[in-house]
């Protein structure tokens, strides 16, 4: 008996913990107008994933045009999502880090009244630094 009221017990707390943090994502992706899939037609940055995770952090994946097929995107770092941090230089802007073997890549990234700008800033090894911003849309 007292198995049995103890399983109960920890399907009751498994239950409510899912719905509560199901319930957390969506306001969480409610709040914010950055989750979704965002395109542009720079082949540098052609396509962006942003979601939510079940602890509210926003998570990007990057996508550039594919050089060996330009009819296709490639995801930036194979694959690997990256959390967006609040900026401290810009309200309401998040940013991410990708670190590459020959530089360092920031996108900062900016909701508009018409979509989303992505400025991004590469720091290369060499000591040049690139910057250029990207408009993306739905």
């Amino acid at each position: 008996m007292a198995l049995l009221i103890t399983a109960a017990l920890t399907f009751s707390l498994a239950v409510t913990f899912t719905l509560t943090s199901a319930k957390q994502a969506v306001a969480c992706q409610i709040a914010s107008k950055l989750p979704g899939k965002w395109y542009s037609s720079d082949d540098r940055l052609s396509r962006i994933l942003v979601w939510v995770s079940d602890s509210c952090g926003l998570y990007i994946q990057a996508y550039s045009t594919c050089d060996h097929d330009a009819t296709k995107d490639c995801v930036w770092d194979k694959g690997r999502s990256k959390e967006l941090f609040p900026s401290k230089y810009v309200a309401g802007a998040r940013y991410a880090i990708y670190k590459w073997n020959n530089a360092s890549e920031q996108l900062l990234l900016r909701p508009e009244s018409t979509g989303l700008s992505v400025q991004e800033r590469i720091d290369w090894s060499s000591g040049a630094t690139e910057h250029f911003t990207v408009h993306m849309h739905r």
